[in-house]
């Protein structure tokens, strides 16, 4: 059984090993002790066990995704797809008309599976992160 719900500070430790697991450069505990109480901070849940989170917010007047992730035992089953369309139901849901985010220039699984969900390349930004340069995307919804 899975469930989808707002991230728990219970949670957090599971969620930096997600974390540690999914990105070069992790974010640190203290980032997501600082989203816990924002409606757009969610987790998916699979027997008590934390596999995947996404964190949902805010820039410039639309809802952008600063994170997703799936542990990497638990990739290619769905999980990834089901955290994103939650947050777009959370965006939907709060009256936002579309979803920004940027990824990895080097990152193409993840620009394709943005894709897939129908995000469009908006621009290049360089620099973006300490050793690439990220694409940002965007979602019309």
């Amino acid at each position: 059984m899975h469930l989808i719900r707002e991230a728990q500070e219970k949670d957090i430790a599971g969620i930096v090993i997600i974390e540690d697991m999914s990105f070069p450069v992790p974010w640190p505990d203290f980032l997501f002790m600082a989203n816990l109480g924002n409606p757009g901070f969610i987790v998916y849940e699979d027997k008590k066990n934390i596999v995947g989170y996404s964190i949902l917010g805010t820039f410039m007047d639309n809802a952008h995704l600063l994170s997703i992730a799936v542990h990497p035992e638990h990739r290619k089953h769905g999980i990834g797809s089901f955290l994103l369309k939650a947050c777009i139901d959370i965006a939907r849901c709060y009256g936002y008309e579309c979803i920004t985010l940027e990824v990895r220039e080097k990152n193409l699984k993840g620009q394709k599976f943005y894709q897939a969900h129908g995000f469009k390349e908006k621009e290049m930004v360089p620099g973006y992160y300490l050793e690439d340069n990220a694409v940002r995307m965007y979602l019309k919804i």
